[in-house]
């Protein structure tokens, strides 16, 4: 990559955009299950699962593999305090507002070494 390709990818979008298109993935499902589930039912897997409902066919959910990688996102969500468990219930975090806003995620960082980190830096 070059150096204003770097800079691009550093300065504008960020290197984790990567990370946060997968956080977008989830971000409907989350909010759904959050706002509409039973407490019994507020678990990642269910999340991941409401995810897929959302997205695919009637025909394609019996195809549904729950992907390990999915697990590091929800750590990431754990970390920035925008989810976090009471239990094995899933609740909401101190920054769950924060992160349906209409601000920016310039405030969070991600990486996925480690089982996935996310950090708060604004």
């Amino acid at each position: 990559m070059n150096k204003v390709s770097s800079f691009m990818v550093e300065e504008k979008i960020g290197y984790d955009w990567a990370n946060k298109k997968m956080i977008i993935r989830v971000y409907d499902a989350l909010k759904f299950m959050m706002d509409n589930y039973s407490d019994l039912k507020k678990t990642w897997t269910n999340t991941i699962r409401t995810m897929f409902v959302l997205e695919s066919k009637e025909s394609e959910l019996n195809k549904i593999v729950l992907n390990g990688y999915y697990s590091t996102i929800r750590k990431i969500l754990k970390d920035i305090d925008v989810i976090r468990y009471d239990g094995k219930t899933l609740v909401k975090g101190s920054n769950w507002d924060r992160f349906y806003s209409d601000e920016d995620w310039s405030w969070f960082t991600t990486s996925t070494w480690c089982g996935g980190r996310g950090k708060i830096v604004k």
